[in-house]
């Protein structure tokens, strides 16, 4: 009978376990977690569902709440709105995510009782006790990003307004909604960058977020992992971690030719390479 640990090639060497696990991984396969009694694959499958829920929910709010914010306030240019987004984000930043979580608990829940507590439902179960579950998290992990985008947004307009190309279109009679169209469009590399990260580390798992509301994520089940002392789950989800990572800042790369009609990828005479 195998031991624990045989079956984790801990009794060979050094070299010889990397290599079985580089090997292994290559198959797909995570090893397997003892403590869940289960192969990791199918323990991070069951917790990335939820991690997803939250990461696509914030990420709509955070991104759309601060291009609509940075929006007006490129357009309406005055002492306050130059100071205004400034203030925003340095407060927002200043509010660590356990603060705005558990104020927003105890105002939504406790005191005007409008939000459903700590029950997650998963969306093919009951899409509309899902919502119910999620908006409350989706608002905490926003609300921080919102006013860092809309600053970001409104220095991208600002700094765009002043090229050529733009005082072109002014001059040509364009409408504003076609200039803010290709501002928008130049302007917003920095953005896609920002929300391709931040998107990708928040779907890999928000420790904090997801052990407040109780929602049985990547980032809780980090945690308990860690209890445990499972090294394979928890090498699993870094994993999985920098996959999503890596596999996002490959989508953000694509999306840098579609949105700035500055970046093609084209053919000379050599290999392919981007002309900027």
């Amino acid at each position: 009978m195998r031991t624990v640990e045989q079956e984790l090639d801990l009794d060979k060497p050094v070299l010889v376990q990397y290599r079985n696990y580089i090997t292994a991984l290559a198959r797909g396969d995570l090893g397997f977690s003892y403590a869940f009694g289960a192969p990791v694959r199918d323990v991070l499958m069951q917790a990335l569902p939820a991690s997803a829920s939250i990461a696509f929910g914030a990420s709509l709010l955070w991104l759309f709440g601060g291009l609509a914010i940075g929006v007006a306030s490129a357009r309406k240019r005055s002492r306050w709105g130059d100071r205004l987004p400034e203030i925003l984000a340095l407060a927002a930043l200043s509010l660590p995510a356990f603060v705005i979580a558990l104020v927003g608990l105890m105002f939504f829940y406790r005191v005007t009782g409008i939000y459903a507590g700590n029950r997650y439902v998963p969306l093919t179960q009951n899409p509309i006790e899902w919502l119910a579950a999620m908006w409350l998290p989706w608002i905490c992990l926003a609300f921080p990003l919102v006013a860092v985008y809309a600053r970001t947004v409104r220095s991208q307009l600002l700094d765009v307004g002043s090229e050529d190309y733009i005082r072109t279109a002014h001059a040509k009679g364009l409408d504003q909604k076609g200039v803010l169209r290709h501002q928008l469009r130049s302007g917003l590399t920095p953005v896609v960058t920002m929300f391709g990260l931040d998107f990708g580390l928040l779907l890999g798992g928000s420790v904090i977020i997801e052990t407040i509301f109780r929602i049985p994520g990547l980032g809780a089940l980090l945690l308990q992992a860690r209890d445990f002392y499972d090294f394979p789950i928890m090498s699993g989800i870094v994993m999985v971690v920098s996959g999503i990572v890596v596999l996002v800042n490959l989508l953000v790369d694509l999306t840098y030719a579609a949105l700035d009609p500055r970046v093609r990828i084209g053919e000379r005479s050599g290999p392919k390479h981007a002309l900027v």
